[in-house]
């Protein structure tokens, strides 16, 4: 599992304060389970690049000042809806030896034929839920969809190739990549309903 780290800076200011302090900062606070909780800020700029990397699933030792380091998950974050730049993050501290629950986002490769021949449209379920020490953990999950070649093909969260070493929590017959026929399609093929019978007039 690649390495990721995050320099912080312990933060004094809380409150209503803290937005007049922002700059290039973002301000976050690590918190977990016999923790102690900080509020640091975090350079914006690293923490686009970080977040790319781990998303809310992959360990990130945090860096305070240069000295304590801590093992963390970026539990929750706030995006400002028009610049799309981080506002608040949530760390939380994680004990190597300890699970946790989190979900795992699902990523498809390769090209189903129900797609390319047939005109359907890709349906991917978003994410799995899993359980497992934060080092076995994995960014993503990676499906082929090429086994996909028409709209009666599934792939189920039991078909997905997982570690062992993560127990997964999400139902194992839940659709994971699904195709579906093109809704005129669709509507051709769905039974037509029945004329009802016209009433005798009464003579």
């Amino acid at each position: 599992m690649e390495k990721i780290e995050l320099s912080v800076s312990k933060r004094d200011v809380t409150g209503r304060k803290v937005r007049r302090e922002e700059v290039s900062n973002v301000p976050a606070v690590i918190y977990g389970h016999g923790f102690d909780a900080q509020n640091v800020w975090v350079d914006a700029t690293l923490l686009m690049h970080t977040f790319e990397k781990s998303g809310t699933n992959t360990v990130v030792t945090i860096d305070v000042d240069g000295g304590e380091k801590f093992q963390a998950l970026i539990h929750d974050y706030q995006v400002d809806p028009v610049s799309n730049q981080f506002t608040h993050v949530d760390f939380f501290h994680v004990r190597m030896d300890e699970k946790v629950e989190t979900h795992i986002p699902i990523v498809t490769e390769g090209e189903s034929l129900a797609v390319k021949n047939l005109g359907g449209t890709l349906s991917t379920l978003e994410s799995v839920a899993v359980k497992a020490l934060p080092g076995d953990l994995v960014h993503e999950i990676t499906v082929d969809i090429s086994t996909i070649e028409t709209f009666e093909d599934r792939i189920t969260v039991a078909d997905l190739t997982i570690d062992k070493n993560i127990e997964v929590l999400t139902d194992a017959t839940a659709v994971a990549v699904s195709v579906s026929a093109p809704r005129k399609q669709e509507e051709e093929s769905a039974p037509e309903a029945e004329e009802a019978p016209e009433a005798e007039s009464a003579e």
